[in-house]
């Protein structure tokens, strides 16, 4: 009776042992599994974190690679630029020679001299002409030099000098009678770094000239619009696309100069406007005491 008492309890013994050490390496391995899973999931996490510096690493690849074409593309248009500056500065600089000349011999049925001209007319006290360009009898000549640069700050110079002078004798040498003139002598300077807004494409000029934007019919010698003196003005004030004006003050005289204290007898202030296809020009003329002006040989000037 007594070993089989002693028989079970070992049994029992045995067996609560072997499940308490089942439940316990249960644990060990739950507690393992938790483990590993945690680091799996820190293994992820920095996984992700990872893909996503590389992800911004490549995007700042990408654009310094983008930024680096654009320089590539900003430098090759500046030296584009620069050329064309160059080749532009080049074809508008330098000097530059202009010139027109006629010249003419008539004669009539008996083989002597011919008085003839573009104003022998009816019309032509009124100043009516026929014509020209083959029936004026006379040597005329005008010599333009010119010389224009474009400065490194991108502003425009120009002087230009014209002479003339003409001729009714048919000889080779007319130094007695020749009338040699200095029709033009002016300079200008535009595009200027310092002008903006309305005046930032505008000339500014001074000396004498013919005005820039006369308008004549040349094969009639009618002059439409003519402008002319000593002077100085501004042109292409730019109001808007479509508006621009011109100013200028001209001064003239009546007769000739030949006395130093002789003074211009004649200003004009002229402001010329142009609004797309139209033009509007007003002038202004100022000449005191004309009745009274004498030339150098003391007669009294008809005006």
């Amino acid at each position: 009776m007594y070993k089989k008492t002693t028989l079970a309890v070992l049994i029992a013994l045995l067996t609560g042992a072997t499940t308490v050490h089942a439940q316990t390496d249960i644990s060990s391995i739950e507690s393992r599994l938790a483990a590993l899973e945690q680091r799996l999931k820190n293994a992820e996490s920095r996984a992700q974190a990872a893909e996503a510096r590389a992800k911004t690493a490549e995007l700042q690849v990408q654009k310094l690679a983008e930024t680096q074409q654009q320089n590539q593309l900003t430098t090759q248009e500046v030296a584009q630029r620069t050329v064309q500056l160059e080749q532009k500065s080049a074809e508008n600089s330098g000097f530059e020679f202009h010139g027109y000349a006629r010249s003419g011999l008539l004669m009539n049925d008996a083989a002597s001299s011919s008085k003839s001209g573009p104003y022998l007319t009816p019309a032509g006290e009124t100043g009516g002409a026929v014509g020209r360009l083959g029936n004026e009898a006379d040597t005329y000549v005008e010599l333009n030099v010119e010389h224009k640069q474009t400065l490194d700050n991108g502003a425009t110079t120009r002087f230009k000098a014209m002479l003339a002078d003409g001729q009714r004798d048919y000889n080779d040498w007319t130094g007695g009678s020749s009338n040699l003139n200095i029709r033009q002598a002016f300079a200008e300077l535009g595009a200027l770094p310092s002008f903006t807004g309305a005046f930032k494409d505008s000339t500014v000029w001074a000396g004498k000239r013919f005005d820039r934007d006369n308008f004549d019919i040349h094969w009639l010698d009618s002059d439409v619009v003519f402008l002319a003196g000593t002077g100085g003005g501004i042109y292409d004030v730019k109001w808007n696309d479509t508006f621009r004006s011109n100013f200028s003050l001209y001064g003239r005289n009546f007769g000739d100069l030949d006395d130093i204290d002789n003074n211009v007898q004649n200003y004009i202030l002229t402001m010329n406007h142009y609004a797309g296809p139209f033009q509007l020009m007003v002038s202004g003329l100022r000449a005191k005491d004309n009745d009274d002006r004498k030339d150098a040989n003391g007669d009294l000037i008809q005006t």
